[in-house]
């Protein structure tokens, strides 16, 4: 039973780690659309809650690539 229950934290673990990647790159892109908007300075208004979301987005991606 130890030893099954090891096995799922591993499986578990990358994926979250996986999961925690996928959700860094998407972070990323997040803030840089946001940074276009705000070089536009029509757009800054857009911008700047949208480079919020992506850094939010990029906590949420460290604390998912943690293994514990």
């Amino acid at each position: 039973m130890k030893a099954l229950n090891g096995l799922l934290n591993a499986v578990l673990g990358i994926l979250g780690a996986v999961l925690g990647l996928v959700v860094g790159l998407l972070a990323a892109v997040v803030w840089l659309v946001g940074m276009v908007l705000c070089v536009t300075v029509i757009l800054i208004p857009l911008g700047i809650p949208v480079m919020k979301l992506g850094r939010r987005l990029l906590g949420v991606a460290g604390d998912l690539m943690h293994l514990s």
